[in-house]
């Protein structure tokens, strides 16, 4: 997202609003596929405070996943706030997340990097998600199965086998 800043570039405290989005399309995060299915909405401003260019955003967005106990397909939404703070030189910016062109600023990868951090680690269909069946791979959501889910500690197996035999 590319957002033309030569109108607060120069002016100390000036500032403007910005709204456009980005599209992080599809990946793959912690062994999740996360799909958008349109692009990430991304509305803010940025202000010139002292040589300092701040930039402050929302990012919303839809994404599809897999539920991480069932593996069923669900919608997610996203919401995230961005804050950089840049030196107006941008001798110390991050190349990857902030590009200066002229007078037009590149916060694309800013807004990658937020969306990638804010991302959950896990998805669920549902609290009551009961997930699938270790032994089968029933979704217990679905179905039940009569599967011997029970763990045993390995240190007594033996004991186990004893009892078969009685």
């Amino acid at each position: 997202m590319k957002v033309n800043i030569a109108s607060i570039l120069k002016n100390e405290g000036a500032s403007m609003n910005i709204s456009g989005s980005v599209n992080p399309g599809e990946f793959d995060f912690m062994g999740s596929k996360i799909t958008f299915t349109s692009p990430a909405l991304v509305t803010g401003t940025i202000v010139n405070i002292g040589g300092t260019i701040e930039i402050s955003a929302v990012i919303t967005g839809e994404f599809l996943t897999q539920c991480s106990r069932c593996g069923k397909e669900i919608s997610q939404s996203l919401s995230a706030e961005l804050f950089e703070s840049v030196e107006n030189d941008f001798s110390d910016a991050d190349p990857e997340c902030l590009v200066l062109s002229g007078n037009t600023l590149d916060i694309t990868g800013a807004v990658e990097a937020c969306i990638f951090g804010n991302i959950p680690l896990k998805f669920l269909c549902s609290e009551e998600c009961k997930g699938l069946c270790p032994v089968c791979g029933t979704n217990l959501n679905e179905n039940e199965c009569n599967c011997d889910t029970r763990v045993y500690d390995p240190r007594f197996a033996i004991f186990r086998n004893l009892q078969k035999e009685v």
